[in-house]
């Protein structure tokens, strides 16, 4: 990331309107059960924190990162709203150090960086859940998009093949294309 990513997300966030609204990303509720509450959480490239602060309201002690200053206030100012708390920090996640086997849960979605996978597989204790979001080549026909910024068809599939993989989905419709996956990893 570099200092124009940092301008380009303040810029998206700068409204008073949270651009994805406050409510979390569907296939985080819709993959609820799975969610214990219990432990540490890790919310990557949070945006405005709308998943993050979901975490927290089930239980988790919730880290949420993000380039962003104004997305990070944004997440805050959400938690506040709900009455609840987050760890907020504003870092560049090429540079963020990954403490290995301290999360029970990270999530990440409508964000890719290749290079993270292996710190993102690392941060997690044994028997802690990823849960990924993001755009697929799919995508590629109804955006602006470039093809390094999607994913390639069962590319999580690859990338946490050995986890045990719980749910997964690769979607093309309404304009949209995406791969979602939950996987744990396993345990020592």
């Amino acid at each position: 990331m570099s200092l124009q990513d940092k301008k380009k997300w303040n810029q998206k966030y700068r409204d008073a309107e949270y651009i994805s609204g406050k409510e979390p990303c569907e296939w985080l509720t819709d993959n609820a059960d799975l969610l214990t509450g219990k432990g540490k959480a890790l919310d990557l490239a949070t945006g405005e924190g709308r998943n993050a602060v979901y975490a927290a309201s089930l239980g988790y002690d919730v880290l949420a990162v993000d380039v962003s200053d104004i997305g990070i206030k944004k997440a805050k100012a959400l938690a506040l709203e709900k009455k609840l708390n987050i760890n907020a920090l504003v870092a560049d996640l090429d540079d963020y150090e990954f403490d290995k086997d301290t999360f029970d849960l990270v999530m990440c979605f409508n964000f890719l960086e290749r290079k993270l996978f292996p710190k993102i597989r690392q941060s997690l204790k044994p028997g802690g859940l990823i849960f990924y979001e993001t755009f697929t080549l799919d995508y590629l026909k109804y955006s602006g998009f470039k093809k390094e910024w999607v994913l390639g068809y069962n590319e999580l599939l690859n990338v946490f093949q050995n986890f045990r993989i719980l749910r997964y989905r690769e979607v093309d419709r309404d304009e949209k294309g995406f791969a979602s996956l939950v996987a744990r990893k396993k345990e020592s």
